[in-house]
């Protein structure tokens, strides 16, 4: 199911989704309630099992454990925090969502696109983003930037 208030943001580090987000929801603001939130993330729990992701070396997780905490990270923020912002009738802007887990766990860690869509299948269903921008930027300048 598609919700016509939630909007998604995808792209590289250091493209500008966080930037982006920003000057939406201050254009949005003028006129109705905004819900700003991040994947992973988003929630008490879900703040949690990023920690456990972003911390340490690179490699301590293999593809498909990164992937099993990230849908129990996103399992969370839906629950707890997208849909009833979007039940309050509010706009709900989120920096990354489902589209990062087939980049990062699927086309870089090579997990398996049929997994990735199975386990998507039985965590959130249908759940999905009225929009999604895809912010696009050289990697070499984006991570230039991120570095900043």
């Amino acid at each position: 199911m598609k919700y016509k208030k939630f909007i998604t943001f995808e792209g590289g580090e250091g493209s500008g989704k966080s930037t982006q987000i920003k000057l939406l929801a201050k254009k949005i603001m003028q006129i109705d309630s905004v819900c700003l939130t991040r994947e992973p993330g988003g929630t008490k729990s879900a703040e949690d099992i990023r920690k456990l992701l972003v911390r340490g070396k690179i490699d301590k997780w293999s593809s498909v454990s990164e992937l099993l905490l990230l849908f129990a990270a996103r399992k969370d923020h839906i629950d707890k925090l997208i849909l009833p912002s979007l039940k309050a009738n509010k706009w709900v802007l989120c920096d990354r969502f489902v589209d990062s887990t087939y980049v990062y766990q699927g086309m870089c860690g090579k997990t398996s696109i049929e997994l990735i869509k199975k386990i998507e299948t039985i965590i959130i269903g249908h759940f999905k983003p009225k929009l999604t921008f895809l912010i696009n930027l050289d990697p070499k300048v984006g991570l230039e930037r991120s570095k900043r």
